[in-house]
């Protein structure tokens, strides 16, 4: 059979009526179970595959979300992206990403999911804005901001970085380090700046001075960190413990340690921020400050699924704030 299978075609070959496929295809109305299994064999058999364009048309609803995410290639992104994809394909939307990178991008991509007629964003650009200057204080689809500052009026998921930061220096604190070496995502996003604010406030918790050159802060999740390190090791007070985010940040500074002949954790102490997977190779196997990305997923897609029933109604924004887990493994010792 050539040229794309219609319903017609379905429901001829089953015995049954088009609306009879319909009901089985939607999951709504009845259908015994003998002529769902039967439509759904045809269906199989004959390669058919709804015309979303048609269904759009005849009901007002695309069934698809739109996902603007900083960068594919960031790590972190693709992780919750994937998380997301799945949550909502168990829901019956499907995902359209664009990944964003500069603020005339976002403006580009938000245009384009209204075009589409996609029924809502998720959106963790890679840049923040005031309410006046946001592409998303404008559009009328609903918007669920992941773990970024984009002014009031939008329902939010939030990583609470700042409370993960202390608990890692609380820890290493304790084990006695003194000179923490950070290595994280910039200032110019929430994350980075929440980050540094927490690592700042548990040292004046405990009457340490900042020491700017312990910190670097990127804003490429795929830079290295092997310069940067290097120069903090020439310090006449080098740092005795590193915190990093993401496995490229980690990598570079343990490397570095290792090839000037340091031992972890003997020598220096190493915490991870990100997920248990990315760092599952090191050796030892590394303390990690791990990101609840499955909890954040389905927070923004049970945002967005609430959005979506209440459209037409007030409904005020709301704010879900995921917590990060210290998870401890052998790359932290006390200091000597």
């Amino acid at each position: 059979m050539s040229g794309r299978v219609s319903v017609r075609e379905v429901a001829a070959a089953a015995s049954v009526s088009i609306a009879t496929v319909s009901r089985v295809l939607n999951g709504s109305g009845y259908a015994s179970a003998d002529v769902r299994e039967r439509v759904q064999r045809v269906v199989a058999r004959l390669g058919y595959e709804p015309d979303y364009t048609a269904r759009h048309l005849r009901t007002g609803h695309s069934k698809t979300i739109g996902y603007l995410l900083p960068s594919i290639a960031n790590p972190f992104a693709a992780i919750h992206l994937s998380e997301v994809e799945r949550l909502l394909q168990q829901e019956g939307y499907s995902l359209l990403v664009g990944s964003s990178g500069r603020p005339a991008r976002d403006k580009e991509l938000v245009a384009f999911f209204e075009n589409r007629r996609l029924e809502g964003i998720i959106a963790s650009p890679a840049s923040e804005y005031e309410d006046q200057a946001s592409p998303f204080s404008t559009t009328k689809l609903p918007t669920v901001v992941i773990d970024r500052e984009l002014g009031s009026g939008f329902d939010a998921v939030l990583i609470d970085h700042f409370e993960g930061m202390r608990q890692v220096m609380h820890y290493l604190l304790g084990l006695g380090h003194k000179r923490v070496a950070l290595f994280a995502l910039g200032r110019q996003l929430r994350p980075g700046r929440e980050k540094l604010r927490a690592y700042r406030a548990a040292l004046k918790a405990v009457g340490l001075p900042f020491d700017e050159r312990l910190v670097h802060l990127t804003d490429s999740s795929l830079e290295s960190s092997r310069q940067p390190m290097q120069s903090m090791l020439q310090l006449d007070q080098p740092p005795t413990a590193i915190v990093a985010v993401g496995t490229q940040l980690l990598s570079g500074a343990v490397h570095v340690v290792r090839e000037s002949g340091m031992d972890v954790p003997r020598d220096v102490s190493v915490v991870g921020i990100g997920t248990l997977e990315t760092l599952a190779l090191m050796y030892p196997p590394a303390t990690v400050l791990r990101y609840n990305f499955q909890q954040s997923a389905q927070a923004a897609v049970q945002l967005m699924l609430e959005r979506l029933e209440a459209t037409g109604k007030a409904k005020a924004p709301r704010t879900v704030v995921i917590p990060s887990d210290l998870v401890l493994g052998g790359s932290c010792a006390a200091n000597k």
